[in-house]
């Protein structure tokens, strides 16, 4: 008898997780049990051109605590937009003040972790809402490009015009997130395509992408090197 209601609740779980409507604005032209890495490399893009908050993670240095948080982890949530001269790259505001900006200096090795936001109305739901951790590291943005930067980030995020270095806020600095590898979690396995998308096929990815692979598997994934020497941030 327990088994049996078991059994029925389960059912009844299962179908109304399946039932419930996916976001708009993550439809493919495949369902979603046929959802392929080209699928998950144009909504991965759609979220970072969408999204404009992540949390940054950077790994702690021995400055902190006596050095006790060495190796440890620390993440904190930060405006990102796209870059409009590079699209589908993270461009951020940074103040060198700050903990991730400081933990990079010593290993520059990052991550930007992005979720879908809850639109109007919605409660959100961290286990079915498309999510991508993007590994990489910061670069200096070149001064040639700070123009386009502020109207790019300002255009996402206005109220960072009061602490853009143009205003006086020295401390903060343009930077770009250079990615290394993307690990994209469409929500549930089996509905959604969970894994790694290789950089270039996420770059290359656009909504005429999705279209000409409907329902074609494509999982290759491409190996990436490690590098030799630990990177750190330099200016």
């Amino acid at each position: 008898m327990l088994c049996k209601t078991f059994l029925v609740a389960l059912s009844v779980t299962l179908g109304a997780v399946l039932a419930a409507p996916f976001p708009s604005d993550f439809q493919s032209d495949v369902t979603g049990m046929e959802e392929t890495v080209k699928d998950a490399a144009v909504f991965a893009r759609r979220l970072i051109k969408n999204t404009g908050v992540g949390t940054l993670v950077s790994v702690m240095n021995e400055k902190y605590q006596g050095g006790s948080l060495e190796g440890y982890p620390f993440g904190s949530m930060d405006y990102f937009s796209e870059d409009c001269e590079h699209h589908g790259r993270p461009l951020m505001l940074l103040s060198r003040l700050q903990i991730n900006v400081q933990n990079a200096r010593t290993d520059n090795r990052l991550a930007l972790a992005v979720r879908r936001l809850p639109g109007p109305g919605e409660r959100g739901n961290p286990m079915t809402d498309p999510r991508v951790t993007m590994m990489g590291h910061l670069a200096p943005l070149g001064k040639q490009h700070h123009e386009m930067a502020v109207q790019c980030f300002t255009a996402k995020h206005p109220d960072a015009r009061w602490w853009l270095p143009e205003s006086g806020f020295h401390d903060f600095e343009w930077y770009t997130f250079e990615i290394d590898s993307i690990y994209y979690i469409g929500g549930f396995g089996g509905i959604h395509y969970i894994g790694w998308i290789p950089v270039d096929t996420y770059y290359a990815a656009d909504d005429s992408v999705v279209a000409a692979t409907a329902g074609k598997k494509d999982c290759h994934m491409r190996e990436r090197k490690q590098p030799s020497e630990k990177l750190t941030l330099q200016w």
